[in-house]
Parts: structure tokens; sequence; C-alpha cells
């Protein structure tokens, strides 16, 4: 994949005034790897709030900042070959999305700053050695921790109360985070009369043949964990699940909106911002292993009320009105 100058991919940057800034510093470069491809629905939101929120800082794209952007369509070899890209124009920072993304350039770097976001335990995972002192080159915003299992689960019984069976799907590889969840499954599903437990998935046969075996037994419902792989095959997996008329919830309210039937997640265009702000701290000289990891500041319940009419799902007046959107 050729390297692309992000404005020209966003057809030309207006100029903004700097803000908080005496003058427009230097010219830098900032490295941009995505785990999704160009047309996930989450990528424009993600692109266009970075660049928005880094001219507000005074840094203008295209101008004072020249940006490198990769999509990585989900496959970790070719994001391996992209963080090597990036780092090869020497960058004087990075950007990552997901746990994909970053370990590509933990991998490939012990100097160049990371700055990741939709990142879930990152000291279990290894990327930093702590939350208030990341020490390192690396930091960011994690998005979803293990306990988030209890909300996608209360969630899902809430949507559909006959559920007692849920599969959760993610990709093993990444082992640690495995453990976490099927761990949490394990200990919170008993205490809402749900048995559940973890299924690790690559790609879309694997993902057919896990929802396949749910739907063989009654009282199923699916947790579509947040993870590259099932990111990318998000459509595959609503479709899937529509098919076999399963309840599913999801970790990112793009998926509601593209067909899933619910989410408990965060603002994406939030946790951006909240990575804008650290970008700018550190090409201004701040230490990176000194800026503590965030966590996502802002958490949505996203229903899609169509969904739920064609599983024959009746939503409460209560789930209705916690809901902070409603797809009709």
């Amino acid at each position: 994949m050729r390297r692309r100058d992000i404005l020209a991919s966003l057809g030309g940057a207006a100029v903004w005034p700097t803000t908080g800034c005496d003058q427009t510093p230097p010219r830098r470069r900032l490295g941009v790897l995505l785990v999704y491809g160009e047309t996930h629905p989450d990528v424009p939101v993600i692109v266009e709030t970075l660049k928005d929120s880094l001219q507000k800082l005074g840094w203008i794209w295209g101008q004072n900042l020249t940006v490198d952007l990769r999509h990585g369509d989900g496959d970790s070899e070719k994001m391996r070959r992209q963080a090597d890209e990036l780092l090869a124009s020497r960058p004087d920072l990075v950007f990552a999305q997901g746990v994909v993304g970053t370990t590509a350039f933990q991998q490939a770097t012990s100097t160049i700053p990371v700055v990741f976001i939709q990142v879930q335990d990152p000291v279990g995972g290894g990327l930093v050695t702590s939350l208030a002192r990341p020490g390192g080159n690396l930091t960011g915003v994690t998005n979803f921790d293990y306990t988030f299992v209890g909300k996608w689960l209360q969630l899902l019984k809430e949507l559909s109360p006959g559920v007692t069976r849920a599969r959760a799907i993610i990709n093993p590889d990444y082992r640690a985070r495995f453990a976490g969840y099927a761990a949490e499954l394990a200990r919170i599903g008993p205490l809402l009369n749900i048995r559940s437990e973890a299924s690790g998935v690559h790609d879309v046969a694997e993902i057919e043949r896990v929802i396949s075996t749910l739907a063989d037994e009654p009282h199923g419902g699916l947790i579509v964990l947040p993870d590259a792989v099932t990111g990318v095959y998000s459509r595959q997996i609503i479709d899937l699940a529509a098919q076999h008329r399963l309840p599913a919830v999801y970790a990112y309210a793009a998926q509601v909106r593209l067909g899933g039937l619910a989410a408990y997640t965060t603002s994406v265009a939030r946790d951006v911002q909240q990575a804008a702000g650290y970008i700018d701290r550190i090409l201004r000289g701040a230490a990176v292993g000194d800026l503590p990891v965030q966590a996502s500041e802002r958490f949505l319940t996203v229903i899609n009320l169509q969904t739920a009419a064609a599983l024959g799902l009746s939503i409460t007046p209560s789930l209705l009105a916690k809901a902070d959107e409603l797809i009709e």
C-alpha cells in the first residue's frame, strides 16, 4: 500500500487560527495507523475528529503538520509492514488504533512516541508498565476494561429476558485479553442466570461456525467483544445474527448503525479528542512515558429499534429512557 498524504485524502485542509500558543510551531510529522479499512464507518469519524482537534491546538494538516495515513483492514501482518513504512518516514510521533495497531508499533520501535486509542488492558497486554506512569514510548486512551462484560450481559438480558446462554467472540491471539474477558464472563454470567463463555475467531468461517452452533439451541445470545477481527467483519456478524435470529450486543455504536441490535460503548470522537491532546503535548516537548493512560470519558447505550422489531423484542420503557441513541 503506497504512502498517502492525508491532505490528499481529505481534499485539502483549511487554515484555522492557532489557539493556546504564542506562535505557529515548526513543521512536524505524524504517522497514523488505523485498524479498519477505508470503508468502515468509524474511519471518517476518527480522521476528521483528529484533524479538527489538532487544528484547534495549532497543528494545521498539510502546513506545519505532515500526516501519513495507513488502513490495516484488521490484518496484523499487513499492519506490521505498515508500521515499518510509517517509521521509515521518520515521524515525530505516531497515532495507533486498537491493540493490533499499537502492538505493531511496540514491536517496531522503542523510541518514537506512540499515542493509542481503543486499547483494552494495556498493562496486562504488556504495552505499558502502569496506567499512572506508562514508562517507555507508549500512552493513550483505553476504552474498555473487563468489567464491561457485566454491562454487555446486563444489556443483553434487558433486551431479551429469556436468554440463558451467551457466547462472546474475539480474536484469541492476544492471550491476556482473551483470558481476562473469559474469566469475567464466567464470573458475571451466573449472577444473571446466563451460562456465558468466550470463543476465539480469526475469520468469517470461524465466526459463522460459532454463531451457527450458538443458534442450534434455544435462548442464546451473542456478545461481540471489541477487537480488530470483530470490527472488520462487523457486517458479516450482523447478517449472521439476523439470519439466525440471535439477539446480539456489540462494543461499538457503528455496528448498531449498520444493523446490529444494541451496544454499550464509548464515544469514538471523544476518545480521539483525548488522544489529540496528548499528541499536541508530546509534539511540544512532553515525555510520553510521563503521560498517564487515560480512560474513555463518555459512554453510550445505542439501540436499533428496527432490528429489535425484526427479532420480535419489546424494548421496555426503562431501557428506552436510558438509551442515548435510538435508531429507527
